[in-house]
Order: C-alpha cells, then sequence, then structure tokens
C-alpha cells in the first residue's frame, strides 16, 4: 500500500519496473481500479496540483522498484514551468484519458473484452508475458464477481490466447488477446504514446 484515501502524502513514486493500481473504495467496502501506473507514471501528481491527499488507493500489483522523491524537491522542478512540468502535465492528460475510458467501458463492454483489456495495459508496463494476478485479484480490479473473471478467462484459455496456473496468467497469443480486447485498450495506448513517446 502505498497511498490511502485522506492521508498526507509527502513523496511522490516513479514505477521502474513495479505496477500501481489506483482502486477507488466505496462506503460498503466495494473497490474498483480506475487506474493503472507503470514505468510511464508517477503515483502522487495529484499532489503537483494543489492537493495534500487523495481519494483512492495505491496498491502495488506488480513488485517491482521505483524512486522515491520527495514532493518539495519534485515541485522545485515542476514550478519553474520547463520541460518537467510539461512532461507531468501531459502525463496527468493519459491519466484522465484512462481514467474516463475505463468509466465508459465498465459500463458498455462486455466482462472478457474489459479482462483482455486490462491484461494488455498491464503488459505495456513490463517486459514479460506472465502476470502475477489471481482471479479474485482481477475481479477485485474490475468491480465484478470472480466468477465471471473464471468463466472470461477460461474462454481465453480454451482459445489458447492464456495459460493460467496458480495465480500465475501467461499470454501465449498477446496478437488475439488485442483482437478480442474492447476500443479502449487502443485508445489508452495510443494517447499515452502520443503524450508520453519522445
Amino acid at each position: 500500500m502505498l497511498h490511502e484515501p485522506g492521508r498526507i502524502v509527502s513523496h511522490l513514486h516513479f514505477p521502474l519496473t513495479a505496477i500501481v493500481s489506483w482502486i477507488r473504495l466505496l462506503e460498503n467496502g466495494d473497490a474498483t481500479q480506475v487506474a493503472m501506473t507503470g514505468k510511464e507514471g508517477v503515483i502522487g501528481v495529484y499532489l503537483l496540483m494543489g492537493a495534500a491527499h487523495t481519494r483512492n488507493r495505491a496498491v502495488v500489483q506488480k513488485a517491482g522498484t521505483a524512486l522515491r522523491l520527495r514532493l518539495s524537491v519534485v515541485l522545485g522542478s515542476f514550478n519553474q514551468g520547463n520541460p518537467v512540468q510539461q512532461l507531468f502535465l501531459r502525463y496527468t492528460q493519459t491519466l484522465i484519458t484512462q481514467m474516463s475510458q475505463g468509466a465508459v467501458c465498465h459500463r458498455h463492454h462486455t466482462l472478457e473484452r474489459q479482462l483482455c483489456s486490462m491484461l494488455l495495459l498491464m503488459l505495456d508496463r513490463q517486459d514479460d508475458d506472465s502476470i502475477g494476478l489471481t482471479h479474485e485479484s482481477m475481479a477485485n480490479l474490475l468491480g465484478v464477481r470472480r466468477e465471471g473473471v473464471t468463466q472470461a478467462a477460461k474462454r481465453l484459455m480454451d482459445d489458447g490466447i492464456l495459460s493460467y496456473s496458480r495465480g500465475r496468467i501467461t499470454v501465449l497469443n498477446r496478437s488475439a488477446l488485442a483482437q478480442r480486447a474492447c476500443e479502449c485498450y487502443g485508445v489508452i495506448r495510443d494517447e499515452e504514446r502520443r503524450l508520453l513517446t519522445p
């Protein structure tokens, strides 16, 4: 757990190999992933916009390394209005796209298509084709019942797109996974490439 809702945060985290989910919690305890951040971004970007804390929880989904910098150090560069500020603002735009596309996706696309998109977004943020997630974890991230994820994952395994063993998903056919994903994956990926590729 990197950030908890309502807590004051004094550092930003820049994942290098880790992947972090931004989770939105409801009063009844239900939760859904609203965005994910990996090597393309920063955890705590809202601190640069003037907020002292967040309403989301930041949870490490894939263990790895990250840089941890004091907010005061990052703000020093950000407030100079130089290319550092422009990069943070471009990243913020990709995050807004990811969150807004996710809201549309959860309302209009099938669970299988959402699952494919989520797995592809995770693959884009790492260097291998294996993802450590249980069906329960995937269900929590998508805000759905575990049985639905199990059925969707089984169809993908039956079609030779994924293999699954003991909480580890291996993508066997990434192009087939992309064909089964909803349009949201492409929108998010293209926005990240457009705004964050040097």
